[in-house]
């Protein structure tokens, strides 16, 4: 009776810390089998989803966007993501796997990717130079740091006071979970979104960027 209660106990504090994803791995009684196939993987991007109470990875299928930024910045409705695994607020898989989850972009903070997909396109004659721009970012679930890159005669202010675009495109991105200061994550590249942003600041002369968030 002692070890259920126990037990009760722990399942309850998980859910009130907002890890979603050991909640839902109580619900996998067996091994579930692998959704990513060559074919998916061919025809779709992958990306990993952090909310403050949800973390999740898969692949989205962007149609004729050839950015994730693009597609969702043109998108409405809910975010169809593909081949998706559960994880955990740390990051590590769960057993929870399925073909297809819809999730409310309302209730995601980061969108990140593991390569930068602008890194590798050439100038062309649209091409508008830019300066980088670090900023430090509070949201309801984390800290992070990140670079923004904005025209050289744009003012920093204007740019995140703006309303649009939804989602802010970031590099270098480095969040702390405000749920537990241990979980350090880091993305080449991301997509905040902005309406997630409680306070933001620009990275000062003094403080040191790329080592470490609030």
């Amino acid at each position: 009776m002692i070890a259920e209660e126990n037990e009760a106990e722990a399942r309850a504090s998980r859910w009130a810390d907002g890890d979603a994803g050991e909640h839902l791995e109580e619900l996998v009684v067996d091994a579930l089998p692998s959704l990513l196939t060559a074919e998916a993987a061919a025809s779709a991007l992958e990306i990993e989803l952090v909310g403050p109470h949800l973390r999740l990875q898969g692949l989205v299928n962007t149609g004729y966007f050839r950015r994730v930024s693009d597609f969702l910045n043109h998108k409405e409705g809910l975010i169809d993501l593909q081949a998706a695994t559960i994880l955990r607020r740390n990051g590590d898989a769960t057993k929870v796997r399925t073909p297809n989850i819809w999730v409310s972009p309302d209730e995601v903070t980061l969108i990140g990717q593991n390569t930068d997909p602008w890194a590798d396109q050439p100038h062309t004659e649209l091409w508008v130079e830019k300066v980088r721009k670090t900023l430090i970012v509070v949201t309801p679930g984390h800290t992070l740091t990140g670079d923004v890159y904005i025209t050289r005669e744009a003012q920093l202010a204007v740019y995140v006071e703006s309303n649009d675009p939804q989602w802010v495109p970031m590099t270098d991105v480095r969040t702390r979970s405000l749920a537990d200061r241990r979980i350090i994550s880091r993305y080449p590249f991301a997509l905040l979104n902005r309406r997630h942003i409680v306070a933001a600041t620009e990275l000062q002369p003094g403080m040191i960027p790329g080592r470490t968030v609030l």
